[in-house]
């Protein structure tokens, strides 16, 4: 992913609230499973007790294309007091990329067109990498299931975008995100991990280690049983940092 641009046009006036108080995780070890984000705040305020998991990823990103089936199939496990939450990352207020993906939340297709963006990039090659939004505007308006006219609307909406923009842009970089994917646990945890499937795994521990003392442990399925792995197969599952 290409670095968060620091001269950003939307300058940071947001002031960020004191830390949460800095405590150890039973059973996990701070540099391990996680580190712990200085000054880490959630990027959406969720009902108390809820845990936000956080994913920043970018459309043009083929680690975040290659994660993105597996997350969507974690997340569908996760114990009730947990929610994912998806993040751009935003490189500028006119970034078309996460401008689209907010105007397909607002126009209510974000579950039909975003799966589409990913394959349009990096499968079927219907999107260029550099696809500017009046190209990603006519690739929408051919997804079934996506209100085009809506869509487009959103996308030249700036006084609704430019908020969303720059509070995305604001929580990437005050995670100090590595690169993409990346995920944060309640603002403040950064999950680490050597392949796809442990860094689900860490970001679980995190969940289940910020339960509320009621809830049971939330454990990932297991794999079906299959034929091991080949070595190609293996190392398509070490999440890269783009």
């Amino acid at each position: 992913m290409r670095s968060l641009l620091l001269t950003f046009a939307l300058l940071l006036s947001t002031t960020l609230l004191p830390a949460h108080a800095q405590q150890a995780l039973p059973g996990l070890t701070a540099g391990v499973q996680y580190d712990l984000i200085d000054a880490g705040q959630p990027y959406q305020q969720l009902p108390p007790g809820m845990v936000e998991v956080a994913e920043v990823f970018a459309y043009t990103c083929p680690h975040c294309a290659h994660f993105a089936p597996m997350l969507d199939a974690w997340s569908r496990q996760l114990p009730a007091h947990a929610k994912l939450v998806l993040v751009p990352g935003v490189f500028d207020r006119d970034d078309p990329w996460s401008r689209a993906f907010f105007a397909a939340q607002s126009s209510k297709s974000l579950n039909v067109l975003h799966p589409r963006l990913f394959a349009a990039i990096h499968e079927t090659g219907d999107l260029p990498r550099n696809a500017d939004s009046a190209q990603i505007m006519a690739f929408a308006s051919k997804v079934q299931g996506v209100n085009a006219a809506a869509f487009k609307a959103a996308m030249l909406d700036n006084a609704s975008l430019l908020p969303k923009l720059k509070s995305a842009y604001e929580f990437a970089a005050r995670s100090e995100i590595p690169g993409t994917p990346s995920i944060i646990v309640a603002g403040r945890y950064r999950i680490k991990g050597d392949s796809y499937e442990g860094l689900l795994a860490n970001a679980l521990a995190v969940v289940n280690a910020l339960a509320p003392k009621s809830a049971a442990p939330a454990k990932l399925a297991p794999k079906p049983a299959g034929k091991p792995a080949t070595k190609a197969a293996a190392a398509k599952s070490a999440p890269a940092r783009s």
